[in-house]
Formats: C-alpha cells, sequence, structure tokens
C-alpha cells in the first residue's frame, strides 16, 4: 500500500494551474516522482493571458493578494525572479449611474500582477517539473493498489501511486463518480458560476480617472486598463469581467450579443466601444460557495483534491489548497503500521492519554471508570509511525458472534486530515475480518457521521444523546474476504 512503500511514490497531478503546480513543486522539493497532465497548451489555469501580435491581456485572474507570511515569501520569490510585480492601479468603486455613484477606492491591500502576464508565476513553478500539455484525462482506473490514467488519445503509460486532481470542482466530480463516490459527491456539492470576459484594444488610449473599478450595478463586476499593468506593452487595452448571474443568465448567447452588451455598459461608466475586441468565456470562473476546507486527501485510495473551490477563492487560497494536499501526501509518506496494543502496556497509557485529550477535554469531561469497565477483553489498536509515536487508536468490542463494536477512535490532533483515521479503520477492518467478524457497529458523533459514511457504515437509529452530544448508530456488513 502507498504509505509503506519502499520506494518513491510515483504521483500524478492533473490540472496545470496555479493549485496543482504549487501541489507538484512541493511534491518533487521532496523527491517524489511527480508527472503533471493539462489538457491546455499552456499552464496557469485562470492566471491567464491573452496574447496577439502587438498586444496581451489578462483576462482571468485579475491580480493577486499575498496576506499569508508563506505565501507572501513566495511572492517575493516569484519577484526576484522577475515573474511579478506590485501593481497600483487607480481604484474606482462603481455603484449605480450617475456621478455621485462613483467612490474612490483607498486600500492599503498591495496587489500584484505576473509579469509580463499573470501566467508568468506558473510558467516559474512548471519549469522544474515533468508537464505533458495538450493531454485530456478522461478516466481513472484501480489496477490492484496502483492507478492507470486514460486519455482521450488512450491509457497514459505507467502506473501512479497517487492522483492529485487540480481541477474546477464539476471536472473532479466527472472523474471520481465511478472510483471514488464519496469524493465525488464532496466535489459535486459546490457550485461554480461563470464568468464572460471581454478584452478591448484602443488605437488611442481612452482618457478614464481609474484604470481599475468594482462595478455594483449593471451586468459588469470589473473594468481594468490591462495596460496599466507594470511590463505590458503600449497599446491601450481594457479587460470587462462580466457578473456570474449575467454570465450565467447568457451563457449561451451569441459572442457578438454578449460583447456588444458589455460595450454599452462599458460606454455608461465614461468608456467608448472598441472595433477590436476578443471575448472567452470562463465556465468555472468561481464558487457559489466553497467547500470550507484547504484540500482534501484520502489516503487509503491514494486520491487527492485541491482548488480555490476547496476553502478560498483566490489565487493565493489555489496556491496554499496546493501546498496543503502536498503536505498531507508527504505524511502519508512515512512508515506507518497498524499494532494490537496490549492492555496495561506503555502503548495502552498513550491510548488513554491520546482518547482523554481528543474526546473528552473539549467535552469537559474525563475517560471514567465506566469507559474503562471491560478492556482488559476488549482489542486495542493503534496507528504509530517510524518513531513509534500513537498518532490514531480504536476500541474493538466482540458483541456477538462475527459482530464487533467500534468504540473510542481517536486520532491526534497535529495528524487530523491526513486520512489516517481511514487508514487504521481499513486495517483494522482486515484485522476483525481475519478474526471472523462479519458485521460492524458503532456510536458516531453526528459531527463525524459524514466521515463514517464514506467509510461504507450506514445509519442504524435516530439522533440520540451520549456524553451530552448527539450520536447516531451506524454499522456495516463486511465483504468476505478473498
Amino acid at each position: 500500500m502507498f504509505p509503506s512503500s519502499p520506494r518513491f511514490p510515483r504521483i500524478a497531478v492533473i490540472g496545470a494551474g496555479i493549485s496543482g503546480l504549487a501541489c507538484a513543486t512541493a511534491l518533487v522539493e521532496a523527491g517524489l516522482h511527480v508527472q503533471v497532465f493539462e489538457k491546455s497548451r499552456g499552464v496557469s489555469g485562470r492566471m491567464s493571458t491573452r496574447r496577439g501580435e502587438d498586444w496581451q491581456c489578462d483576462h482571468g485572474a485579475q491580480y493577486f493578494t499575498a496576506r499569508d507570511p508563506v505565501f507572501r515569501a513566495e511572492v517575493q520569490r516569484w519577484i526576484a525572479a522577475g515573474a511579478a510585480a506590485l501593481w497600483e492601479p487607480r481604484m474606482r468603486v462603481y455603484a449605480g449611474p450617475g456621478a455621485a455613484d462613483w467612490t474612490s477606492h483607498a486600500s492599503s491591500v498591495e496587489r500584484f500582477v505576473g509579469l509580463p502576464g499573470m501566467t508568468a508565476p506558473g510558467r516559474l513553478l512548471a519549469s522544474g517539473l515533468q508537464l505533458h500539455t495538450e493531454v485530456c484525462i478522461t478516466g481513472l482506473r484501480r489496477d490492484e493498489s496502483l492507478w492507470r490514467l486514460q486519455s482521450a488519445a488512450g491509457d497514459i503509460d505507467g502506473h501512479f501511486d497517487a492522483v492529485v486532481l487540480a481541477l474546477p470542482a464539476p471536472q473532479a466530480q466527472a472523474l471520481l463518480g465511478d472510483v471514488a463516490p464519496a469524493l465525488a459527491a464532496q466535489a459535486g456539492s459546490v457550485v461554480m458560476r461563470p464568468a464572460w470576459a471581454l478584452m478591448l484594444r484602443f488605437d488611442t488610449p481612452l482618457s478614464l480617472p481609474f484604470d481599475a473599478a468594482f462595478v455594483n450595478a449593471g451586468p459588469l463586476r470589473w473594468v481594468a486598463r490591462d495596460s496599466s499593468k507594470p511590463g505590458r506593452g503600449a497599446q491601450d487595452v481594457w479587460l470587462l469581467h462580466a457578473t456570474p448571474a449575467w454570465s450565467a443568465q447568457h451563457l449561451e448567447r451569441a459572442p457578438e450579443q454578449v460583447a456588444l452588451a458589455l460595450q454599452d455598459a462599458f460606454v455608461t461608466l465614461g468608456g467608448t466601444r472598441a472595433e477590436q475586441w476578443q471575448l472567452h468565456r470562463w465556465r468555472y470562473a468561481d464558487s457559489e460557495r466553497t467547500l470550507g476546507q484547504p484540500c482534501v486527501w484520502d489516503m487509503a485510495l491514494g486520491l487527492g483534491l485541491c482548488g480555490d473551490w476547496l476553502q478560498e477563492d483566490k489565487v493565493e487560497g489555489a496556491w496554499r489548497s496546493g501546498r496543503a494536499l502536498a503536505e498531507c501526501v508527504l505524511a502519508a509518506r512515512r512508515v506507518l503500521h497498524v499494532r494490537r496494543i496490549a492492555f496495561g502496556s506503555a502503548d495502552y497509557a498513550d491510548s488513554l492519554r491520546l482518547r482523554e485529550t481528543e474526546l473528552r477535554a473539549p467535552l469537559g469531561l474525563s475517560l471514567s471508570a465506566q469507559d474503562l469497565q471491560g478492556e482488559d477483553t476488549q482489542w486495542h489498536f493503534g496507528l504509530f509511525d517510524a518513531a513509534g509515536d500513537l498518532l490514531a487508536c480504536v476500541v474493538a468490542v466482540p458483541v456477538a458472534p462475527g459482530v464487533c463494536k467500534l468504540r473510542q477512535m481517536a486520532v491526534r490532533a497535529d495528524s487530523q486530515g491526513q486520512g489516517l483515521g481511514s487508514h487504521l479503520l481499513t486495517e483494522v477492518e482486515t484485522r476483525l475480518q481475519e478474526q471472523g467478524a462479519t458485521q460492524l457497529r458503532l456510536h458516531a458523533r453526528v459531527s463525524a457521521e459524514a466521515f463514517y459514511s464514506r467509510q461504507g457504515y450506514e445509519g442504524e437509529s435516530e439522533v440520540f444523546e451520549e456524553v451530552g452530544i448527539p450520536h447516531r448508530r451506524m454499522g456495516k456488513i463486511l465483504q468476505a474476504l478473498k
């Protein structure tokens, strides 16, 4: 299995946007063998720049901020490499018709852009990667404990220990549907919104008192003089972004009609129509609501999800999501092993401390005599790292022939979110099957019900209270061992 593989794992990263590139870069830096697959001709995803013979325009992400200290350090690296620069536009806000509805936009927020275009940071990250462009991955297939990738042109050579999907939520959902329904459901819970992007070129620069504006009325939500960004060309180029609602309403409208409507809206802001324009439709521009977590990693399957739709809908959020997933993958490379814990041993004492810290202390409680009653006859399991430190534990209680109850499952706080609970549960289920178990039961906290559902457990009762918090009885029928 991947976590205990003695060799350097092979990782496939699908998607070369900023999230996938950040994840792949961190994995390569740690010595793993990584291949990146991208369906487009170039990298950077929505950090995109359209180029012509004598002009260019950033038609996706317009700029990025850097609030997290680690990401700020990364941006400084980009700046030092000549791939990014600070942009200080004249900013305004438009609330509606009439000059009184224009306000200045004073902010201490630093805005950065790629140099000479928004694709530059992505190209810098990709420079050290094994990258395959114009390869559209259409399917995943499990081959024993490894993964095979299928493309529109046929199977990809080789097997992979793990696969990272750095894709918009709907595209990730489509790939996961047959091989990981639980992960597909997580991706499917996120609604992504479209955006029309119109690029305008003018031979004579427009005389407008701003370089960028947030628009809070009409079909537009953002306009910017792209040529005001550092390192751009001399031709006056403007970018107009439509609102998600307007874009969704007119998603299949003829390009000429979309361009005309957006230019009319630009005229109300003081602009003029352009004879030279190009239009781009982003089907997945941003998220209506993010998933609320930095990344998703299923260690048992060796599958991960990253992207700005998981927690933070920004360039910074995409980069942080990719790095967070890389940390989960690297944590899984630790030599992990599950073993029985002897009652009364030092490991048993460690398991009691872990259960006390993670399960009882947050509720203002302590392990009681009732909690520990009969533990000398119960089966204790622990997940340990290479140093012998206990990372997770669970207790199994035989309650009837072929039936075991799982109780008091705990994962160390600094190891949560890395798939260790799933790994421990999968291994323990196999051990119990070997002892003749055919059915497992447990009382799941309602807050952990989704986790157990993903492991194949089904609800068997209404919600009830236990140790002062809501629980539900759940169960799982074990398949016969082959």
